[in-house]
């Protein structure tokens, strides 16, 4: 089995829905949350990195606003990167995972794929709305950057909050 095919699989022992393309060493896993995620194989590395594209490009005469979120992002996220290519404005949430020389079987390959692609999708809706907001000029790079850094704890915070009226009125 080449290792295009062993990842295909992983993936869908996983439960998403994929679509290999041999040629260009691609696979589109389906998302519910970004949609499609692209994963990019590199057999000799025995690697493959996902990527979640904003469906935005970026403007020139955004480029520099969006590059310093990027920056502030990937300094924010530990696992993945948010990247912005500046030749043609396209911005991306990219995790790679490689396993080099490491032999997995089909279910802790599957269950680590599926974290990496459940990472990536976490991340991507996390700074999805501050792209918009720095592309639109609403906000600030360093603002929309803070936004999205402390939307989990503010998240989490107000489920305690909600839990805690539940149980103070039942």
């Amino acid at each position: 089995m080449t290792f295009i095919d062993a990842v295909a699989r992983a993936l869908a022992i996983a439960g998403r829905g994929v679509e290999v393309d041999t040629e260009a060493l691609t696979i589109d896993v389906a998302s519910p949350t970004a949609g499609k995620v692209l994963a990019v194989v590199r057999p000799v590395a025995r690697a493959v990195t996902f990527y979640v594209v904003h469906p935005r490009t970026v403007p020139a005469q955004a480029l520099g606003a969006v590059g310093e979120l990027a920056l502030r992002a990937t300094a924010d996220l530990l696992d993945a990167a948010l990247e912005l290519d500046l030749a043609t404005g396209a911005v991306a949430m990219r995790l790679p995972v490689v396993l080099g020389g490491v032999e997995a079987g089909d279910e802790n390959l599957a269950a680590l794929l599926e974290v990496a692609v459940e990472t990536l999708e976490e991340a991507a809706a996390r700074y999805a709305g501050a792209i918009e907001d720095v592309l639109s000029g609403a906000v600030e790079p360093r603002a929309g950057g803070g936004a999205a850094r402390t939307a989990r704890v503010e998240r989490l915070a107000a489920e305690v909050e909600e839990l805690a009226a539940r149980a103070d009125g039942s």
